[in-house]
């Protein structure tokens, strides 16, 4: 007996101390195995189209900073560089409504005065040649709109055919097998489908209706206002149904998903407590400590997609809607002085211009809620288990 005891103390004296990796060397092993150059190549375009707006964006490092430091990011600075662009963008479109307010002028001085002219033809010819000037101007805006809304919305698109592998494969590593299965096909399908609508069907009937309110109010013998309208209203309420399908779709496979998920982890970690006698408790810790890990992994980079996404379509938004307040302006500050069709042509042009800045945050919208859905996803397979 004393044999014994004398044997199993010599054993346990000759054991040396392993350290478990800490949670931070875990981390950047697996940041480190993790494909983040193409999330990389689109924050540097953002950061190189800012003109010097939006600091230097480095993902893997704002991974590691946002577990050390969870209030590393500023939303007070973000703010005030988001407001810094946009009184930029305001002041750059200031000529825009100089030039319409002084054509305006002229139309009106031309419109009071025509009866002074010996022949009237000649002051009806300047006056619509100054009305056409314009509606080319306000076309040509018009146009510059439409192509940043396409432009930003397949930015927007590739962005998120790069981020969502890196989402679902850490989505599965927290777990979710479902979930990963899934959400895969679903909103890759759902977010491509939806935005290729946008850009084919509602874009182009956005600007059918404007080229008819532009119509309707040069002519005086073709009056095509309530197809306009039509047109219009139409495209607004197919971009609803698309947002409200989208969001109960993704919103109920999500919750349905995450718990079978639980679940199936939580029995799995029952099973290896167990039935795999001594180290089985040890492996179950070892499991959730790598868990843990790729949990914070996965929030970090959710949350540096979700900003990269908000810089993509925030900044078009703000060019956009500073357009749209230049021309709403220049119809209120022209009303007193011109005649109703010119006034009601800017209204109709701004009104086209707002609705496809709704199409550019429809779609960041329905992809901001996408990561978000699969962020809640994994935090909450994991508090499940």
């Amino acid at each position: 007996m004393r044999r014994t005891l004398f044997i199993m103390c010599f054993l346990l004296l000759m054991t040396i101390n392993v350290h478990a990796d800490d949670t931070e060397n875990i981390i950047n092993e697996q940041l480190n195995q993790l494909e983040l150059d193409e999330l990389q190549r689109f924050a540097d375009d953002i950061v190189l189209n800012s003109e010097g707006l939006i600091p230097e964006i480095k993902i893997k490092d704002f991974v590691k900073t946002l577990y050390k430091n969870p209030e590393a990011i500023s939303f007070k600075e973000i703010l005030n560089r988001l407001w810094v662009f946009t009184w930029k963008e305001l002041m750059l479109n200031i000529d825009l409504l100089g030039k319409i307010i002084i054509l305006s002028v002229f139309c009106a001085l031309l419109q009071n005065l025509h009866k002074g002219f010996d022949n009237e033809s000649i002051a009806i010819l300047a006056y619509n040649t100054c009305y056409v000037i314009i509606i080319i101007i306000a076309i040509g805006s018009f146009t510059v709109v439409s192509k940043l809304c396409i432009n930003t919305i397949d930015k927007m698109v590739s962005f998120m055919q790069s981020l969502l592998p890196t989402l679902i494969t850490l989505l599965l590593t927290v777990g979710g097998i479902t979930s990963s299965s899934l959400f895969q096909p679903i909103v890759y399908t759902s977010l491509t489908f939806i935005a290729t609508v946008i850009k084919t069907i509602i874009i182009p009937m956005i600007t059918l209706s404007a080229v008819l309110s532009i119509i309707s109010n040069i002519s005086n013998k073709v009056k095509i206002t309530k197809l306009a309208s039509l047109v219009r209203g139409i495209s607004v309420g197919l971009l609803g149904i698309l947002l409200t399908i989208f969001t109960g779709i993704i919103s109920i496979q999500g919750l349905a998903a995450s718990s079978l998920d639980g679940l199936t982890a939580k029995t799995a970690k029952f099973a290896v407590d167990s039935f795999i006698p001594i180290i089985g408790d040890f492996l179950s810790e070892a499991f959730d400590t790598v868990v843990s890990c790729s949990l914070i992994i996965k929030n970090g980079i959710s949350i540096i997609g979700l900003i990269i996404l908000m810089l993509i379509c925030l900044l078009p938004i703000i060019k956009i809607f500073s357009i749209f307040a230049i021309y709403k302006i220049s119809g209120a500050l022209i009303q007193p002085i011109i005649d109703n069709e010119l006034v009601q042509c800017m209204s109709d042009i701004s009104t086209s211009i707002f609705i496809m800045l709704c199409c550019v945050v429809a779609v960041g919208i329905l992809f901001f809620i996408s990561i978000t859905i699969i962020m809640c996803i994994g935090n909450m397979t994991v508090m499940l288990r």
